[in-house]
């Protein structure tokens, strides 16, 4: 048997209230599922499963992933039901999510301070969107689980003419090159310290905040998301139709196809589920991703779409998706990711963003949505509580010669706290002297 060692320090505190979240009793509805047909946990592996982990040792992957099916679960259906609830109003407009955390969380970053600077930034940001946008704001974390990536090309060549695997994220190997063959007892690794990061999450909120039966939570009680990137861990946390590893999960730009497992995995989970939809979709791309994920169309919110378009092209491409979503007669939410199609390298080979070009692609989003009749319904960052430099912002006077300062990054960079929370500000006052203009 897998045997791992871990040593976890939790230390409880406290986090301010705010005013509640929506609070009408969930409705228990229990859809069809003649569309599910042959669909179990495992029926993802009759498909072709993009960005696939080559292990050198497939029985020991075999052997961890039996071990994991026999472990408790990180999340509890009731809140992954609760969510689903909360998600309706967002989807028909009476709500709004706030999604952020890091690109790639880092094992060793799962220490109780940094976890509570990223509760707190999102506390904060939903605070400042609540107050601009007279409605509930959500917060949802990157948080607990974000810990595989997908990358471009499975291999990378040293300076040296060496051959090695990528780096995949903590749950995959090391960043360090000499430690990057797949390991699958980093597995167990991430599920121990994804609990851990649950726990911190769960003593920052206030007792009195977690979800009670047929109440929903309030916004200090953190919902966490990754993506659902590895499928044997994430199917060996998959009871019934429940993904017991986070609340809800998002499908990747690299791995919706309609024809490969992600989506077979996905399409039978009660987990609200994220698609991230980039510049080259097609209308009828997501049109068809919304009818294999989500065929019952009576179930507003069930499906997140993450527009990431990159600024200067929402115009174009996002429109029309949008009209052939409203004719389908889905009702998803709409989200938009302004990090992914705005990062660029440096003239010294350094990736990062510009915070103009972030906020740019989001009020573009915003005004394609609203001369459509259509609603932003969120907004997803890769963002840190801590005092990165990863970022490029005129708004506070970061720039390219400041990058090396302190650049922690395991993957994309992330926006600051100051930086996080100078966005959202800005997104929000847009968004009132839009309206108000209107």
């Amino acid at each position: 048997m897998v045997q791992t060692q871990i040593q976890l320090g939790l230390l409880p505190t406290t986090f301010s209230k705010v005013k509640p979240a929506v609070t009408e009793t969930i409705r228990e509805i229990t859809p069809p599922t003649d569309h599910l047909g042959t669909w179990s946990p495992d029926s993802w592996r009759t498909k072709r499963a993009a960005q696939a982990v080559e292990y050198a040792d497939k029985d020991a992957l075999e052997e961890t992933c039996a071990y994991l099916r026999q472990l408790p679960p990180l999340v509890n259906p009731s809140e992954i039901e609760q969510a689903r609830a909360q998600l309706y109003h967002v989807a028909l407009g009476r709500a709004f999510v706030i999604q952020g955390g890091d690109c790639a969380e880092s094992f060793h970053d799962i220490k109780y301070d940094i976890i509570k600077k990223k509760v707190e930034l999102l506390r904060q940001q939903a605070e400042i969107l609540e107050e601009a946008l007279g409605m509930t704001v959500i917060p949802l974390g990157r948080i607990a689980g974000q810990y595989a990536k997908p990358r471009s090309n499975p291999f990378e060549t040293l300076p040296s003419g060496e051959k090695i695997h990528a780096f995949r994220g903590h749950n995959v190997n090391s960043e360090d090159p000499t430690r990057r063959q797949p390991d699958p007892n980093r597995l167990l690794l991430g599920y121990f310290y994804a609990a851990a990061s649950q726990n911190t999450i769960r003593h920052v909120s206030t007792h009195r905040d977690a979800p009670a039966a047929g109440k929903t939570p309030g916004k200090s009680f953190l919902y966490t998301s990754h993506e659902a990137l590895h499928l044997p861990y994430e199917s060996a946390l998959t009871r019934d139709r429940y993904n017991l590893s986070a609340t809800t999960i998002w499908l990747g730009e690299r791995t919706r196809q309609l024809d490969g497992a992600h989506v077979e995995y996905a399409r039978g989970l009660r987990n609200p589920i994220g698609v991230k939809v980039g510049p080259t979709a097609t209308a009828e791309e997501v049109v068809a991703i919304l009818d294999a994920l989500s065929p019952d169309r009576t179930q507003c919110g069930k499906i997140t779409i993450i527009t990431r378009m990159g600024c200067g092209r929402v115009r174009s491409v996002l429109p029309p998706i949008i009209r052939a979503v409203q004719l389908s007669g889905h009702v998803p939410i709409w989200m938009s990711d302004p990090c992914h199609g705005n990062t660029f390298a440096t003239s010294t080979g350094v990736k990062t963003r510009k915070a103009e070009d972030l906020l740019q692609e989001l009020k573009e989003t915003y005004i394609a949505h609203r001369s459509l009749g259509s609603r932003l319904g969120g907004i997803h960052l890769e963002q840190t509580g801590e005092d990165v430099t990863e970022c490029m912002d005129e708004a506070i006077n970061t720039c390219e010669d400041d990058l090396g300062q302190c650049y922690q990054s395991l993957c994309d960079p992330r926006l600051s706290n100051e930086q996080a929370l100078s966005l959202v500000k800005q997104f929000g006052e847009f968004v009132k002297n839009y309206q108000h203009e209107a």
